[in-house]
């Protein structure tokens, strides 16, 4: 035969253990869903602070998309002033040359001021300007300037010459002749490339 079921576990009735099992099962309910209600909020501001950051890579990406914009124009303007700056000194450059030539250019011995300087200060600037945007322009440039500098001390040689004697500042007066016109030369095949592809 089988022994009776015992009406009492650990002094407390079938019926009282099984309401306090029921008990247990809505506070261990309660408890569960408190944590889940937990990770839910805590899902969703990591959720938010997610779409905060995208909102700021965004924000961040319109800026430099701006700055970018900004910055290009600046460069098409600073080439544009470039194109000019570079275009007026060859101008400018050849013409000079050309009044050096002739004033250098008499019979006599010239009169030539205490300071020799044939292209201008800035003519530099202006050839590392044109070898920035065409390498060829900028190369005719430089050696217009070599050339230049050349003749600046035959000048400076010449005009230590002896009016009486023609013998003495004759042949530096040809070599600076020579010089400028090479110089004129380079400038000339500079400046019409220059306007044919910076038209």
């Amino acid at each position: 035969m089988v022994p009776p079921v015992p009406d009492k576990v650990l002094g407390f009735s079938v019926n009282e253990v099984m309401a306090y099992a029921a008990v247990a099962n809505v506070l261990l309910v309660v408890v569960l869903t408190s944590i889940n209600i937990y990770y839910a909020w805590h899902a969703k501001r990591q959720a938010d602070a997610s779409s905060a950051q995208v909102e700021t890579s965004n924000q961040q990406r319109e800026i430099a998309a701006e700055t970018l914009s900004i910055l290009r124009k600046q460069i098409e303007q600073q080439r544009t002033a470039d194109r000019a700056t570079v275009g007026l000194q060859l101008k400018v450059a050849i013409h000079t040359i050309e009044d050096w030539i002739q004033r250098i250019g008499s019979v006599t011995l010239p009169q030539l001021p205490d300071e020799i300087r044939i292209l201008p200060g800035d003519f530099s600037i202006a050839t590392q300007r044109a070898n920035a945007i065409d390498p060829i322009v900028g190369e005719n440039m430089g050696a217009a300037s070599l050339y230049s500098g050349e003749a600046e001390t035959n000048i400076r040689i010449l005009r230590g010459g002896n009016p009486a004697k023609p013998e003495t500042w004759k042949e530096m007066q040809d070599k600076a002749t020579n010089n400028l016109n090479i110089a004129k030369y380079k400038l000339n095949v500079a400046r019409t490339r220059w306007e044919s592809t910076n038209a």
